[in-house]
């Protein structure tokens, strides 16, 4: 009896400890987006410096109100997969933007409806091709650019999380680790458009710390119930 008691006991420990760490995952990712909106918030605010100056004086230079001299190339657009709004599918478009050094560095061109797969992909359509182009320095989304199996042999590229390096490759030149986005559509409203806000995340990590917790009062409950009876049995 006792040793079942322990095997399960250490089991009860190990799935709580599991759901934990999923409630401290969503904490996390509560603060990261709190961050982001902030960050967003405060570049709004700020007067647009050249991309060239801003890079000379900050070791990271996000979440800074930039101007960038570059010619779009419309014609080779990424397509962040996987990008639900309001319950419809669709995909993020990502332009790049070619500086005269060669460099590039992409323009968020905004959330685009793609609910039927058979049809030919969105692609999002710019004024101009010549800039400058003017933004705000943000990280990349999702952590990184993953080359999606869909679309690996043309363009548009679709792709389910964005690294720069990949990318980069594909693109024949450097590709700078940021994503601009244009001041006349700021990010931080798209942002809570388009992803789970800061509060769902906590909510979410309220109930997975609770799941945790509901294990362990189980598990308890049981053992304790199983050894007053193994006593009274005696």
């Amino acid at each position: 009896m006792k040793s079942a008691l322990v095997l399960f006991g250490l089991l009860a420990i190990a799935v709580a400890s599991g759901l934990a760490t999923l409630g401290y995952w969503q904490l996390g990712r509560a603060e990261a987006k709190e961050a982001l909106l902030a960050g967003i918030d405060r570049a709004q605010g700020m007067a647009p410096r050249s991309l060239e100056e801003v890079l000379a004086e900050r070791e990271d230079p996000s979440f800074s109100a930039v101007i960038v001299s570059a010619e779009a190339e419309v014609d080779r657009q990424v397509l962040l997969d996987n990008q639900l709004r309001e319950g419809r599918p669709g995909v993020r478009a990502y332009v790049p933007l070619r500086r005269p050094d060669g460099s590039r560095i992409l323009l968020d061109g905004g959330w685009l409806a793609w609910p039927l797969r058979s049809e030919s992909a969105p692609q999002a359509a710019l004024e101009s091709r010549d800039g400058p182009f003017t933004g705000i320095l943000l990280p990349p989304p999702g952590g990184g650019i993953g080359l999606g199996g869909e679309s690996a042999e043309g363009w548009p590229l679709l792709v389910t999380r964005i690294e720069a390096d990949p990318l980069a490759e594909r693109l024949g030149g450097l590709l700078l680790p940021y994503v601009l986005e244009p001041l006349d559509s700021p990010r931080a409203e798209s942002v809570r458009a388009g992803m789970l806000p800061p509060e769902r995340h906590r909510g979410y990590a309220v109930q997975w710390f609770g799941l945790a917790t509901a294990v362990l009062v189980i598990y308890l409950t049981l053992a304790w119930r199983a050894l007053r009876q193994s006593r009274n049995t005696r």
